[in-house]
């Protein structure tokens, strides 16, 4: 990409009365309880991409339009005083040049500009109602999903043959051929060529919906497939194409394309796999239709956006943690992603896991609402609230604050590491999951190992339990070359364990004996009441203890 979005700038537009964002060309992530904006500001970026291949006359001004049924305008604000727009600036990597472009009632400045039309057709927009469209058939209903094609994956299909896919058939979904009535040879023409027009739009439909299907299948076989009983194969196909037939008002016949969707499991077909699966692996078959569009339909552009508004809330957690990472994979490099949830947890979790890259990113929680307006605010984890709350002398906050680090880490570390899952109602202490953690720990080291040499061996030691060289081997002259060749890839073996997993993992392990040990003292918030208080020396230690575990049991 050459362009990044680097600042959002949106005034009087559905939520939002005056909001601002400055991305500096980083992606996003962003929590939004309900009604705080998070999916205005999904439809500001929507609304002002997809401005950049709409005509002028009324086709934008429109949303900001006061006396205008369809205005997205803020029912809130007065529009006299404060008009409604949206301007997005894209920064030049390579120059460090801005360019601001801007919507409103009075401005149009995104139409055909080069930049923002082809960044309309390279980024991708992808909301829960796909998913929940996807899975909206009764049980006795072909699974036809054109409905859903049409409107949220044709958009962003690419060009083929010098034609944009989406204007072919908005030049022909109307089903009238001769909206004008127009008489004799002119009639007869606007005939011809609507037929023509879905006749190309029939030729190019098929090659479109088999390149996303066969993605899908090998998306769905790389990332889903591992848990399945049976294999499953997924199948999207054009089952009728669109066609025109009839000359005239009286025998004309317009029929619109349907686009089937079916699953293979074994050998045995499910024409409706609706009736036969559960929500998440919908979901997961979903997804792999959704990204495999993405993948296919990629446009050359300098600025690419994959933004997602809440598309995950038909799974699990730790299936949704899997298409965090798929999404933080080299198959989306090309995107400036912006994520949007209102699920606290999920984003919580998408942040631990970008924290090493976390320069790269974004991340903001919004703030108030539609009537008092919303602001975007740097979102702290519970360690950077602890350092917070230290540096204010609040300590006893700053300990609540280091409890719930704690805990998180270690709640997370047993249902990711270790496979355990909460079953509904049922609570672990801190100090049950902490020793939980270790006890799988130490079952990763032979214990002997662990107690006779590791556990009494400092750390500034440890590289000198295993010789650096074995230049003694060499110059053994009682062993030969084979056995010397052994016994050196025995010895390189156990470099590799002493050096790496094993030290890592006693390392994990001393640490969670260390926040076990200060726990009840520091992050027991029963312990705060009484004669003895805490003190700040305290709350520092615990606060690199904490930073440790997260760090160990990542």
């Amino acid at each position: 990409m050459k362009s990044r979005l680097h600042r959002i700038e949106i005034q009087n537009f559905k939520a939002f009365r005056d909001f601002t964002l400055n991305l500096e060309g980083r992606h996003l992530l962003v929590y939004g309880p309900n009604g705080s904006g998070k999916s205005s500001l999904y439809w500001a970026l929507y609304t002002f991409l997809q401005s950049a291949r709409k005509r002028p006359q009324h086709a934008i001004a429109k949303y900001f339009d006061p006396d205008n049924p369809e205005n997205l305008l803020n029912i809130h604000e007065d529009a006299a005083s404060k008009p409604g727009e949206i301007a997005l600036t894209l920064r030049d990597t390579a120059t460090r040049n801005d360019t601001t472009y801007r919507i409103s009632q009075a401005d149009h400045g995104t139409f055909n500009q080069p930049a923002i039309l082809k960044g309309n057709l390279a980024s991708d927009f992808i909301t829960y109602r796909f998913f929940f469209g996807f899975s909206d058939f009764s049980n006795s209903e072909k699974f036809n999903i054109w409905p859903l094609f049409e409107k949220e994956i044709l958009p962003f299909c690419v060009s083929t043959g010098g034609n944009v896919p989406l204007d072919v058939w908005n030049a022909i979904k109307s089903g009238d051929p001769n909206p004008d009535r127009l008489p004799r040879t002119a009639g007869a023409d606007t005939y011809s060529s609507f037929k023509r027009k879905t006749d190309d739009f029939a030729t190019m439909l098929p090659g479109i919906v088999d390149a996303i299907s066969t993605e899908a299948r090998r998306f769905y076989d790389q990332h889903f497939s591992a848990d399945d009983p049976a294999k499953v194969t997924l199948k999207l196909g054009v089952t009728t194409p669109p066609s025109a037939t009839g000359s005239n008002q009286h025998d004309f016949c317009f029929t619109r394309p349907v686009i089937e969707f079916g699953i293979q499991i074994g050998s045995q077909t499910v024409h409706r796999p609706q009736a036969f699966l559960n929500e998440a692996k919908l979901t997961q078959l979903a997804l792999s239709v959704r990204f495999a569009a993405s993948l296919v339909n990629l446009h050359d552009s300098d600025l690419k956006l994959l933004v997602l508004d809440d598309l995950l809330v038909s799974l699990d957690m730790s299936n949704r943690m899997k298409v965090v990472e798929i999404l933080l994979s080299d198959q989306f490099d090309n995107y400036q992603k912006i994520i949007l949830t209102h699920d606290l947890g999920f984003f919580r979790e998408f942040q631990r896991l970008i924290g090493d890259d976390l320069g790269d990113w974004c991340v903001r929680t919004l703030k108030g609402n539609a009537r008092t307006g919303i602001t975007a605010e740097a979102s702290k984890n519970p360690i950077e609230k602890a350092r917070q709350y230290i540096n204010g002398h609040d300590l006893e906050e700053a300990a609540l604050q280091l409890r719930k680090a704690a805990e998180e880490t270690a709640k997370r570390y047993r249902r990711f590491a270790m496979g355990q899952t909460l079953r509904p109602g049922e609570f672990h202490s801190l100090s049950e999951d902490l020793k939980a953690a270790r006890k799988h720990l130490e079952q990763q080291i032979p214990m002997t190992l662990y107690k006779k040499v590791i556990a009494g061996t400092p750390e500034e030691h440890r590289d000198k339990l295993v010789c650096a060289s074995d230049a003694d081997l060499d110059a053994d002259a009682s062993l030969d070359a084979a056995a010397k060749g052994k016994l050196k890839a025995h010895r390189r073996h156990l470099r590799q364990f002493l050096s790496g997993t094993a030290w890592q993992q006693a390392q994990a392990m001393e640490t969670i004996d260390a926040v076990i040990r200060m726990k009840d003292r520091v992050l027991n918030p029963a312990a705060h009441w009484g004669e003895a208080p805490l003190y700040q020396a305290e709350l520092d230690k615990a606060l690199k203890l904490v930073a440790r575990l997260e760090k160990v049991l990542k």
